[in-house]
């Protein structure tokens, strides 16, 4: 897990940087635009990842599964599989217009009467959808050539930049909405243009005319895998953004907005796992192909225990200083109606993150029909109760909703991988991983307490994060975390001459 760890904490990094530009842009959003206009950005991408997981017709999760069958038995240009994934998606995305045009009338029952917006700019879901589909094929290959840092960055960092470019111009008028929207609905169309001339500079693009002999050999188990994962990917995609698209048609586009700041926040404890599961597929691949049951059982526990650690922290320290971020950022009154619903949204990605990667160890596996089971309970459990909440509770119910179903979906996962395969991540660290932070949140949250709000965010923040390491490292919660403080102390003892 050395390497993987390291590509893990420089990934981080990265996704972190873009996660402060995301935050500027999404402050930005809150000053200079409408609710429904930061609605309309939102409900928009979520459409656009609704049915870019259609469109893929399953070529991404073939190109992760199989990838290793190819690169052992062909030449590097001989290798197809991934010219087989761009024509997958190209025909995809063609079924995908067709149906659309079916079921246009539907949509503009549902959503014309809360969110006349998303009507009069649906047609910008085409392009944001068809780059969207591109874009995750060649990240899947750049994770095949131990490029994973490369595709977070410009998921992360890239896509937030010119985002914020975008919102720096609409606010110094050099564009007015209907050119920022549309341009904004094109930035995986740059992201993706750029990513595959680095891949042809770099001479790792392999785009040889299907069907080469080991597609011939393998066909008739790369096709029903890629049915069953776009049925899987589809309902998990589903799952996932029920809440917004649900928001929006019942309740209408600004409240779309407000779940968008609120679920950007629970959103931070997502950077780790997005670094470590673009690290961790192609390892799993390997290890399910080579047997290797113990490897994978590490890197489950190891991912579960990481994870935990870093998002029940990182969590209890946005809620200590949540209401002081409310005050200082001087925000709309309705931006504060989110704040019982970041509680729960934030509950439901502890309950995830803490399972590791459980989804990626199945979706690898020779079990993998179970991707799909699962995520048809998760999806069968995500709708009526969104729909059923919202309509009771308001924003609230999305939460509440999100972490039920999220914690029932993590449960079978768990109970699956323990039964089939002897596999279960816990452990006694990670009982400590949830109470430490609370331990040290309840002090801090009632004795800590400055007039000025950034200078108490500064204090309580200092505080909360300096017990937190040394607890963690004293305690020895985490090996992998004890280790790369120990690198970084090497490293700053060599920069200062001390051996």
């Amino acid at each position: 897990m050395s390497q993987a760890r390291k590509k893990s904490v420089v990934t981080s990094i990265y996704i972190y940087i873009g996660f402060v530009f995301g935050a500027i842009n999404t402050f930005l959003f809150s000053k200079y635009f409408q609710p429904a206009e930061f609605g309309l950005t939102r409900v928009l991408l979520d459409l656009s990842m609704l049915l870019t997981s259609i469109a893929c017709l399953g070529g991404p999760a073939v190109l992760g599964r199989f990838f290793p069958y190819y690169k052992g038995h062909l030449p590097f240009k001989k290798i197809d599989i991934l010219s087989l994934a761009f024509i997958n998606g190209i025909i995809g995305f063609i079924l995908l217009c067709v149906g659309i045009s079916l079921f246009e009338p539907v949509i503009i029952r549902k959503f014309s009467g809360k969110s006349p917006l998303l009507i009069d700019y649906f047609y910008l879901v085409y392009p944001f959808t068809f780059f969207m589909v591109m874009f995750q094929i060649l990240e899947i290959h750049a994770w095949h050539m131990q490029r994973p840092v490369l595709t977070n960055l410009f998921k992360e960092l890239i896509f937030r930049g010119l985002n914020f470019i975008l919102i720096v111009a609409f606010m110094l008028g050099v564009m007015h909405f209907f050119t920022f929207i549309t341009l904004y609905s094109c930035i995986y169309a740059v992201m993706f243009a750029s990513l595959i001339m680095i891949f042809i500079y770099k001479k790792e693009l392999p785009l040889a005319m299907p069907p080469s002999r080991v597609t011939r050999r393998m066909w008739d188990k790369m096709l029903p895998y890629a049915l069953f994962m776009v049925g899987g990917n589809v309902i998990t995609i589903a799952a996932r953004t029920i809440d917004g698209l649900v928001i929006s048609s019942v309740q209408g586009l600004e409240y779309a907005a407000v779940f968008a700041i609120s679920s950007y926040v629970s959103s931070v404890l997502e950077v780790p796992q997005r670094s470590v599961i673009s690290i961790a597929v192609p390892i799993l691949a390997q290890a399910w192909k080579d047997k290797h049951i113990n490897k994978i059982a590490d890197v489950y526990r190891k991912t579960s225990l990481n994870l935990l650690v870093i998002s029940s922290f990182l969590f209890t320290l946005i809620w200590l200083n949540l209401d002081d971020a409310f005050d200082f950022l001087h925000l709309d009154p309705i931006y504060r109606e989110g704040k019982p619903l970041i509680l729960w949204l934030g509950l439901a990605k502890i309950v995830e993150l803490g399972t590791g990667v459980n989804s990626q160890i199945i979706a690898t596996s020779p079990r993998w029909r179970f991707e799909l089971q699962s995520n048809m309970v998760l999806l069968f459990l995500a709708v009526p109760l969104n729909y059923l909440l919202i309509k009771h509770f308001g924003l609230v119910g999305a939460g509440i909703a999100n972490l039920i179903s999220i914690s029932v979906f993590n449960v079978i996962r768990f109970a699956y991988l323990w039964k089939h395969y002897g596999l279960q991540p816990f452990d006694r660290s990670n009982a400590l991983a949830i109470l430490l932070p609370l331990a040290i949140y309840f002090p801090i949250a009632y004795l800590i307490h400055v007039d000025h709000p950034l200078i108490n965010m500064f204090i309580r923040s200092m505080l909360f994060t300096g017990i937190a390491t040394i607890a963690v490292i004293r305690l020895h919660i985490s090996e992998d975390m004890n280790q790369v403080y120990h690198t970084f102390l090497d490293k700053v003892k060599r920069m200062t001459g001390r051996h």
